[in-house]
């Protein structure tokens, strides 16, 4: 084997490499979008109880999930009193509105953050594609 052609080997592999790389990344990057696209879908879920709850609220009997499949049987009496949480554990009181409202900010958010790891998706995608061809490139045989 001559030097060209351990030159073209050690290129086929590095190409092969980054290729893998690549398709790691976007892998990993969609199971991140799927993580987003859940936590937005449980937002919108409390969003429409705090809706719920600010129109036919008052009064109602409700189940208060406490964890593991667990619940206790409550009331609500003031369903402009809610308790939300602003980041570190930090609770404080909110109306349904400033809640609801919060929700929408973190939908958000998570919307142009979801947005973005779809454009690295695309970015990534096209470097593999570019790199494919390369391959076919250096191996001209196989386009047969």
């Amino acid at each position: 084997m001559g030097m060209a052609e351990e030159k073209k080997v050690k290129t086929l592999e590095q190409i092969q490499d980054e290729i893998r790389s690549y398709l790691g990344e976007i892998e990993y990057l969609r199971s991140q979008v799927g993580a987003i696209d859940a936590t937005i879908t449980d937002l919108r879920t409390v969003d429409a109880t705090l809706a719920y709850i600010k129109d036919k609220g008052k009064g109602k009997a409700i189940y208060i999930p406490l964890g593991g499949g667990i619940a206790i049987k409550g009331k609500i009496e003031d369903p402009e009193d809610v308790i939300m949480d602003v980041g570190a554990g930090i609770l404080v009181g909110a109306t349904i509105d400033e809640a609801r409202e919060n929700i929408e900010k973190r939908i958000n958010a998570l919307m142009n953050l979801r947005l973005a790891l779809l454009r690295k998706i695309e970015e990534d995608t096209r470097k593999v594609n570019e790199l494919l061809k390369e391959l076919q490139e250096m191996n001209p045989e196989e386009k047969k």
